[in-house]
C-alpha cells in the first residue's frame, strides 16, 4: 500500500512540475488547459492513448473521442471519453471515465493514477519531449 501511495505521490509531484497541475472535480472526471493549437492537442490525445494500447474512435468537428482499452491494456484500464474544446486563449482537456470502473476505492486509485499518466505524457509531447 506504501508503494502505491508513493507512485501516487510522485505522479501527482512531478505532473505539477511539468505545469499540468490536475483539477478533479469528482472521482471520475479530469480536466487540464493547455496553451496550444486545438488541432495539436487533439492529435496528441489520439497518440497518447494509441501508444498507450487503447482503440480510438474520434469526431475532430465535435472535439471528442472515445477510446476502449485494447487486449493489451488488461482489465482495470478504464473506458474513457475525451472532450476537447477552445475556451478563451487556452485548450480544455477533459477526461471521464465510463460509469462503473470506480466500484471499489482500490480500482479507483488505479484509474486515477492511469488518467494522471495520459495527462503528463500529454504534456511532453506538447512540450515536444516526445513524439
Amino acid at each position: 500500500m506504501k508503494q502505491h501511495v508513493r507512485i501516487i505521490s510522485t505522479l501527482v509531484i512531478a505532473c505539477a512540475l511539468a505545469g499540468c497541475a490536475s483539477s478533479t472535480d469528482s472521482t471520475d472526471s479530469w480536466s487540464e488547459s493547455y496553451l496550444a493549437p486545438k488541432d495539436r492537442v487533439f492529435d496528441a490525445v489520439i497518440d497518447v492513448l494509441e501508444d498507450e494500447g487503447y482503440r480510438v474512435n474520434e469526431d475532430r468537428e465535435a472535439g471528442r473521442i472515445t477510446a476502449e482499452p485494447g487486449r493489451n491494456r488488461g482489465g482495470l484500464s478504464p473506458s474513457i471519453a475525451v472532450k476537447v474544446v477552445r475556451k478563451g486563449g487556452r485548450v480544455l482537456v477533459d477526461v471521464q471515465t465510463r460509469a462503473g470502473i470506480t466500484d471499489s476505492a482500490t480500482r479507483g486509485g488505479q484509474v486515477e493514477v492511469q488518467i494522471v499518466e495520459f495527462f503528463h505524457e500529454l504534456e511532453l509531447r506538447l512540450q515536444g519531449v516526445k513524439d
